[in-house]
């Protein structure tokens, strides 16, 4: 392992460092000299490495880089030169449930560092105290300002700035519970444009964003706010042109912003699309439209879902309409529930990288997002983080190079690391463009109602088999990531009896196989059940490691539902076996295939059903 001496500004950043990521620091290591400069320039000559960075956190990156390259052995004469492309964001989404603990925050924090990320966003949509508004993070454990000020003093150890990420139109979902904030909306989640209530309660919040946070970046969200205009504010206004709305709303939010000293907000740009997405405008945003938005906000096209790069281009392409600034945030697949899709989030993310080289992006965010829950570990996706970082550089594939620098990163072989993805993989072809929540829609498909059994092919429960033993043999090299695989393991254990469960349930009674189904009640007895409760274990220890206890209900509630459903499918079968009861009725209905082909069962490998109250049951839970 290198040791490095180095000091001045760089000292207390690199201390934090020494030791975990495959170099220390301290009194009598290789002397470091950093100075100011293009890129990133490495050059170990006569026992000393000097750099030369162009931000900050690049010195910390060069570090570890230069461990990776020289594997203990530095070579005298080494030079390398590195071309950063983009500036580089990870954007943690803390609003879904999963608010992140201080500990965290600052593990996150030091990869970044070494992956050489200049910036942390925190997603907060209601989870940062406001203290003038009362029920605005209510029991959500919404982040203080003092913690948003130790967060950011240990980003600025690293250089890495820390960014609010809010929200000033939709996604205010859990504010419409509050009896006292409701007069603030239009319909579903969308705030009421065009009020003045609405704009004290977002200058409310940008005020305390400036109070809270040191840097003048911020993000004002704004998002599918599909509905915008057609519920109060009709009633109030009439069936105005939507896109003038928008264009009102977004002038007054700019105007708070600048109050506040936020010269440049970010946003993302889908609204102005969607807006122009009908007849009036032939599908195409006109370029009077969208030289309407103002210069000093910049853009942010968001997309993860597709591996080509003809297809970020094309979009890329139609950003050009727009005077403004373009960003682009791509995606560490972590919202598919309890489990990260790390193979399609790298081949996403190359693809998208490829496309905005091209096209002169100057930044790259990769968003965490944790839709439903935010059930997945943010640490689950360092394989993604890792990639986007050399990405950056224009290193695309995981090669040797990238599979050293992964396992000084992370402590554990890529290869291992990359097994956390299998309780999403229903086949064994490889196929990068499989992706799908089933880790998540196979746990929670009721045994009785079978919502989604037409999807689920014959074989699954041996694959699962199959799935907890590979993690099981990585686990056993995972050390401080053990927690993480116990997670998966346990849960590949449980899909190993559950996951074609239902269909066999069903088949047998239908055929009228009373043995069988007698076999399979003694299945959910002796397996299921006490394999729910090992996942329930697990996963709770996974969240109390990692975030604030509250949110957790949620998963209690969800997985206390799950076994509740479980042991009335066996009192209800047992009813029937015994004689008691004439029929089990739920088991008596003919399934409909769940993706709308009717009685043609359609087996489908990218279904990305991410919704619990969808994929659990079709009957009222709202």
């Amino acid at each position: 392992m290198i040791k490095y001496e180095i000091g001045g500004a760089y000292a207390r950043g690199a201390e934090e460092l020494s030791g975990q990521f495959g170099f220390e620091c301290g009194a009598g290591g290789i002397p470091v000299v950093v100075k100011e400069g293009r890129g990133i320039v490495l050059s170990y000559r006569g026992g000393t490495l000097e750099l030369i960075v162009s931000a900050r956190v690049q010195v910390f990156f060069a570090l570890k880089y230069f461990s990776d390259e020289s594997e203990g052995a530095p070579r005298d004469g080494y030079f390398a030169v590195l071309e950063p492309r983009f500036a580089l964001t990870y954007m943690l989404d803390c609003s879904r449930n999963a608010v992140p603990r201080e500990e965290t925050l600052f593990e996150l924090i030091r990869h970044l560092a070494v992956l050489g990320y200049n910036a942390l966003g925190l997603y907060m949509e209601d989870t940062f105290a406001v203290p003038a508004l009362p029920y605005f993070g209510y029991l959500r454990n919404p982040f203080t300002r003092e913690e948003i000020a130790r967060t950011e003093a240990y980003c600025d150890l690293f250089g890495i700035e820390l960014v609010p990420y809010i929200q000033t139109l939709a996604h205010f979902n859990t504010l419409t519970r509050h009896p006292s904030m409701q007069h603030l909306f239009d319909c579903n989640d969308i705030l009421l444009v065009g009020e003045e209530p609405t704009y004290a309660f977002l200058e409310t919040l940008i005020a305390a964003c400036a109070s809270y946070f040191k840097s003048r970046e911020i993000h004002i969200g704004m998002d599918e706010a599909y509905m915008l205009g057609r519920g109060v504010y009709m009633d109030r206004h009439g069936a105005r042109n939507r896109f003038d709305v928008m264009m009102e709303h977004l002038t007054r939010v700019l105007e708070i912003c600048k109050k506040y000293g936020y010269e440049h907000p970010m946003m993302w740009s889908d609204m102005f699309f969607s807006l122009t997405m009908d007849a009036q405008y032939g599908g195409m945003l006109p370029r009077e439209l969208a030289e309407r938005v103002p210069r000093n906000v910049e853009l942010v096209y968001w997309d993860y879902c597709s591996t080509s790069a003809a297809h970020y281009m094309e979009n890329l392409h139609r950003h050009r309409v727009f005077r403004n600034e373009i960003a682009f945030a791509g995606g560490a697949w972590k919202w598919l529930g309890y489990t990260p899709d790390n193979r399609y989030a790298i081949a996403a993310s190359s693809s998208a990288a490829r496309a905005c080289r091209q096209a002169g992006v100057r930044k790259f965010i990769v968003t965490g997002w944790g839709d439903n829950g935010a059930e997945c570990s943010v640490f689950a996706t360092l394989p993604a983080l890792h990639h986007c970082s050399r990405l950056n550089l224009g290193f695309f594939d995981a090669d040797r190079r990238f599979e050293r620098a992964f396992l000084s990163l992370a402590g554990l072989p890529f290869k291992d690391f990359m097994k956390l993805d299998l309780a999403n993989r229903l086949t064994r072809n490889g196929d990068v463009e499989e992706k799908n929540s089933a880790n998540k829609f196979l746990l929670f498909n009721d045994v009785l109602l079978g919502t989604l059994d037409t999807l689920v092919p014959e074989g699954l429960n041996a694959l699962y088999r199959e799935h907890a033993a590979r993690i099981a043999r990585a686990q056993s090299r995972a050390g401080k990531w053990d927690y993480l695989f116990e997670t998966q393991y346990v849960l590949c254990r449980l899909l190993s009896v559950k996951a074609e469960l239902g269909i066999k349930l069903r088949a047998a009674y239908r055929a009228g196989d009373r043995e069988k189904v007698k076999e399979l009640v003694c299945v959910m007895k002796r397996d299921v059940l006490p394999r729910l409760m090992a996942f329930y274990r697990a996963l709770r220890a996974q969240w109390e490691r990692e975030n604030r206890p509250n949110g957790f209900d949620v998963q209690d509630i969800r997985l206390g539902a799950l076994e509740r459903r479980i042991r009335t499918a066996i009192e209800k079968t047992e009813s029937w076996l015994c004689g008691e009861a004439a029929s089990v009725p739920e088991l008596e209905e003919e399934l409909l295939c769940f993706t709308g082909h009717g009685k043609e069962y359609e087996k489908d490998y990218d279904q990305c059903e991410w919704r619990w109250r969808r994929m659990s049951s079709v009957n009222v839970n709202e």
